[in-house]
C-alpha cells in the first residue's frame, strides 16, 4: 500500500496540528510541518566555485506549492520490499 506524505507549510501550525491528531493512528499517513526558511546557502563574490554537482532539493515544484496553498499531498511507494509480491 502507498504512503501519504502531507506537507504543511510552516505557517499552518494549527493545520498541522488537526492532521496529526486526525491521521495518528494511521500508520500510511505521515504529516511533516515545513520549517525551512528558503535557501541557507549564500553566493558571495569571494566564494569559490559550486561544490555541489546538483541542487539536493528534488521536487522544486514542491516548494512552490508550498508558498501558494497551506499544505502539500504527497504519494509515496512503499518502501517495503515485503510487498512488492
Amino acid at each position: 500500500m502507498a504512503r501519504h506524505l502531507f506537507l504543511v507549510s510552516r505557517h499552518e501550525a494549527r493545520l498541522y496540528e488537526y492532521l496529526v491528531e486526525r491521521f495518528g493512528d494511521d500508520e500510511n499517513v505521515e504529516v511533516i510541518l515545513d520549517r525551512r526558511r528558503g535557501e541557507r546557502r549564500k553566493r558571495s563574490e569571494r566564494q569559490g566555485p559550486e561544490r555541489r554537482r546538483t541542487d539536493r532539493r528534488i521536487r522544486r515544484e514542491v516548494d512552490l506549492e508550498l508558498q501558494v496553498r497551506s499544505h502539500v499531498i504527497l504519494t509515496l511507494p512503499n518502501s517495503d520490499p515485503a510487498s512488492r509480491f
